[in-house]
């Protein structure tokens, strides 16, 4: 058999020259080839040069196929189609002639693998957060279109960490023929900071009401620990959008925010900011009106709304109208209501008229509830905290509230709870519910060590979970030892006990107090409580408790020991309304507890408590909150029997009155100790109350660190003889990984009870 000489390539490539050059082109270049032109009739299709891909992989994207008559046109989108493959860097067409048969030859250069991944010039962001941020790996095909995706993802890193200036590019190395090195080179240049920022043309608000409302901050003290004076340009345009919603807010429809000038200083580690407003003038309402209601009477919605003639206008109060009001239609089952607000100018006055306008839709129903996203946290756990069930009518608060539940579980991340609506398919009426959810660590091993002005040097650990076995339940173990107190604590938690409303639990405890200057004393026990709904967030609690009370070091000769000492075992109820809106850190809600304990079911003493806790949060304007807390307790004799020192009140120090010291205000009596030495020692009170106040607000938000100022009044004395000592002062709040730090100064404004100022430092929330 001879050999068949194969002819050099025809006019094919000339004609696709345009095609080879931009490959990517357009379908509209297309028509550039002019009148589709035939070529040959294809006896077979073969492509050369591949390494890595299999030839057959290409051969399925190409239409041409063997017995086809190719033409320039068809050509051109095979070309097209091979390169949107992604693996080559040239891909030719060639038309060979072997033994009488037209053979079509695909001709490609495959893309190098990237090797290895290298970044130089990084001093300030880690290697390992950049790999994270890029989608070109090694031994990757390289792909110069995700690099320059890649180097766009670093640059909004850097520019997140305040590195606005930050420049990254990047070569290819060739190793050889078929491996690269892709390096990045990075300059980071310093930190650009916000050096200052200036309000122009604002008459009704200052520049630091402003200034508390941007993300954008003026470098300061605490910078370093707060990142503040980072300038990114993403948060300073949602400044922008703050600044304009808050003067609506505050009645200034017309206000008007000019591109804001920004400039950087020839060092280029600065940047001056300066917004200019035009504030125009203050609106009121004139007048509501509501159009296209026919399911309340008109006077019921105007009781729902908080938007009032002659009221300021306020577009966060228009806002939670709207939500109420759709809210009021969807609890009738309208899941598809709409509620439009339309706003009249008064011509030649300062004041709006609000229409409200509505679209029913139609009634819906709940369909199937899923969730998604619990690895750990059982359905069921999730499902008893909803208010929606599978077939009922649907209700946009029951929807509303059954999202705050499960996010005031605390057992997923940050606004990651999501109900999303779903229509089912051929049943508009019908809406499934998905609830996505994303699991955070809900255990926490916490060691602490350091030093406290109320029990001097300390240590503390714990072991808790509030999430065991993924059923909710809460487990803890805490262990604190310092100069004047050791305890230790197991504690156990169900809040669905065998999956009934009822929750159950108890402590198992060991208390060693030396704080006193009268007495030291330990006490060991244990408490078993059960509780269950009454109300809407309020629940009832029956605590059982036993404990036995032995003093130690006796220094005040009127304590008797055979009182003191001995078993108690009481039995407490409580009931508690909570509704804050975060037990940790509240900025808004009130917590209510009225709780009485009889101590006499058994054991060596007798006595009846009562006690009553009220407390109060409120956001007041931006960050700064506003907290209260009111608090009396009454102890009262069972069959003629004393009161129990241990058991008697008597205030000051870092958890009530902080002018004052520990056991400072109370009845107090001197005596002639075991010494001989006159001393004067607290002898404790049956009634107890005091009232505190605060205003918080954030130091440096990013690090938790927060600024408070606060007055603290109260007395530990019978009713009748009852003298309100207080207090004011200022501290500084941590909230670590360990819990809230709390350093405080205060100082008293009764010289009779204080002794000068006072240095607190502490840890926990104090209410």
């Amino acid at each position: 058999m001879g050999t068949e000489q194969q002819t050099p390539p025809g006019p094919l490539a000339a004609c696709l020259a345009a095609a080879l050059l931009a490959p990517f082109a357009a379908v509209g270049q297309e028509a550039g080839l002019g009148p589709k032109r035939d070529l040959f009739r294809i006896d077979e299709v073969r492509v050369v040069g591949t390494k890595k891909v299999e030839a057959e992989a290409i051969l399925e994207k190409v239409s041409s196929k063997a017995g086809m008559v190719l033409d320039d046109h068809l050509l051109k989108r095979d070309i097209e189609a091979i390169y949107a493959l992604r693996h080559f860097e040239e891909v030719e067409a060639h038309h060979e002639r072997e033994g009488g048969r037209d053979v079509l030859v695909f001709k490609v250069k495959e893309k190098p693998i990237v090797s290895k991944i290298v970044f130089e010039g990084n001093n300030e962001v880690g290697t390992d957060e950049l790999e994270e941020k890029i989608k070109t790996k090694e031994f990757s095909i390289l792909d110069v279109n995700t690099i320059k995706s890649d180097v766009k993802e670093m640059l909004a890193l850097y520019e997140e960490k305040g590195f606005y200036l930050a420049h990254v590019g990047y070569d290819l190395k060739a190793v050889d023929e078929e491996n690269v090195d892709l390096v990045f080179t990075i300059d980071e240049f310093d930190k650009v900071r916000v050096k200052k920022i200036t309000f122009l043309g604002n008459r009704a608000f200052g520049d630091d009401e402003l200034k508390g409302i941007m993300e954008t901050r003026e470098e300061g003290l605490f910078s370093f620990m707060s990142g503040a004076g980072n300038f990114q340009e993403f948060s300073f345009q949602t400044d922008i959008e703050r600044i304009k919603y808050f003067y609506k807010t505050k009645g200034f429809l017309q206000i008007n925010v000019a591109t804001p000038e920004i400039t950087v200083s020839e060092d280029r580690r600065w940047v001056f900011i300066t917004i200019r407003l035009q504030e125009g003038p203050e609106f009121s309402v004139r007048d509501i009106s509501f159009q296209g209601s026919d399911l309340f009477p008109e006077s019921e919605l105007r009781e729902k709304i908080r938007l009032r003639p002659d009221s300021i206008y306020s577009e966060e109060t228009l806002r939670l109208d709207i939500q109420t009001l759709t809210e009021l239609y969807q609890d009738e089952g309208y899941a598809f209501a709409n509620v439009l607000r339309t706003l009249y100018v008064v011509p030649g006055e300062h004041r709006v008229d609000v229409e409200f306008s509505f679209e029913k839709g139609l009634i819906a129903h709940f369909g199937k509830v899923t969730i998604r996203g619990n690895t750990k946290t059982r359905d069921k756990v999730i499902r008893r905290e909803l208010k929606i069930r599978e077939g009922e009518r649907y209700s946009g608060t029951a929807l509303r509230e059954s999202r705050e539940n499960v996010n005031r579980l605390g057992f997923f991340e940050r606004d990651s709870v999501v109900f999303n609506t779903v229509t089912r398919r051929g049943q508009d009426d019908v809406l499934d519910i998905e609830i996505s959810v994303k699991e955070r660590n809900t255990g926490q091993i916490s060691l602490g060590a350091g030093y406290s002005t109320a029990t001097s040097y300390f240590l503390q650990s714990s072991i808790s979970e509030n999430n065991f076995r993924g059923l909710g339940q809460s487990l803890s173990f805490s262990l604190s030892m310092s100069d004047v107190n050791q305890s230790i604590n197991l504690g156990f938690t169900e809040p669905y006990f065998n999956d009934t409303r009822w929750t159950a639990g108890g402590d198992i405890f060991r208390i060693l107090d030396t704080s006193s200057t009268a007495f030291h004393y330990k006490q060991e026990g244990f408490n078993i409580r059960v509780g269950h709904p009454i109300l809407e967030y309020t629940r009832l609690f029956i605590t059982y408790k036993f404990e036995d009370t032995e003093l130690e070091d006796v220094e005040d000769p009127t304590v008797e020991q055979e009182l003191e000492n001995g078993l108690a075992s009481s039995l407490r109820t409580a009931v508690i309304r909570d509704r804050r809106n975060n037990a940790f850190e509240p900025t808004g809600g009130h917590y209510l507890s009225f709780a009485t304990e009889y101590a006499g079911l058994g054991g060596d003493k007798r006595w009846w408590l009562n006690e009553a806790d009220g407390r109060y949060y409120r956001t007041l304007v931006g960050d700064l909150v506003f907290r209260s807390r009111l608090y009396a307790s009454r102890l009262s004799r069972v069959d003629g029997r004393r009161i129990p020192r241990t058991e008697r009140f008597s205030l000051g120090g870092a958890r009530n009155l902080r002018g004052y010291e520990y056991e400072a205000v109370g009845p107090r009596q001197t005596v002639v100790d075991r010494q001989g030495r006159a001393r004067s020692f607290n002898e404790g009170s049956l009634f107890s109350a005091f009232a505190q106040v605060e205003l918080e607000h954030p130091l440096a938000r990013e690090a938790g660190l927060k600024w408070v100022v606060f007055a603290d009044a109260g007395d530990a004395d019978e009713p009748d003889s009852f003298k309100a000592h207080a207090d004011y002062g200022f501290g500084f709040r941590w909230f670590s990984p360990i819990g809230v730090l709390r350093f405080e100064f205060a100082y008293p404004m009764d010289d009779e009870a204080g002794r000068g100022s006072q240095f607190h430092f502490d840890i926990g929330q104090l209410f």
